[in-house]
């Protein structure tokens, strides 16, 4: 004869017989089952030696159609909202596009800018350099 054991919401019972163990799972339908046979705990509805009775619940109760009239048009106007938001989502993309050409223009512009008035002023520095030493050799009577 078989020996069942029951785990219960973390309580083990057993070992129990067959009679034994239909009436612990009559009172435990949600209760997981093993025998030294198995190796891991299984639920108790799947063991078919054991004679089990369940009752099926009742069918869902029908949706009303008032909710499902506002489920719907709430559906469409989420989805008109969200249909707004995906073309300003697209005008700001279009918007930063434009707004990194134009900066990396204006960079590329800064960038020689910088670079000319460097030279201008190494173009001065010398000039002065120049006009230093020129300046040094003349004596004043």
């Amino acid at each position: 004869m078989k020996e069942w054991y029951f785990s219960n919401n973390g309580e083990i019972s057993g070992p129990l017989g067959l009679t034994a163990s239909n009436r612990f799972i009559a009172k435990h339908p949600d209760a997981y089952a093993w025998h030294p046979s198995y190796a891991q705990w299984i639920p108790v509805c799947q063991v078919e030696e054991f004679d089990i009775k369940f009752t099926p619940p009742p069918p869902p109760i029908a949706i009303p159609a008032q909710l499902i009239e506002r489920f719907i048009a709430k559906e469409q106007e989420l989805n008109s909202a969200l249909g707004r938001i995906e073309s300003r989502l697209n005008a700001i993309t279009v918007s930063l596009a434009d707004f990194d050409r134009d900066t990396n223009k204006t960079k590329t512009v800064t960038q020689k800018l910088n670079q000319e008035v460097k030279t201008t002023i190494q173009s001065i520095n010398e000039h002065y350099e120049a006009l230093q030493r020129t300046l040094a050799g003349v004596t004043i009577k």
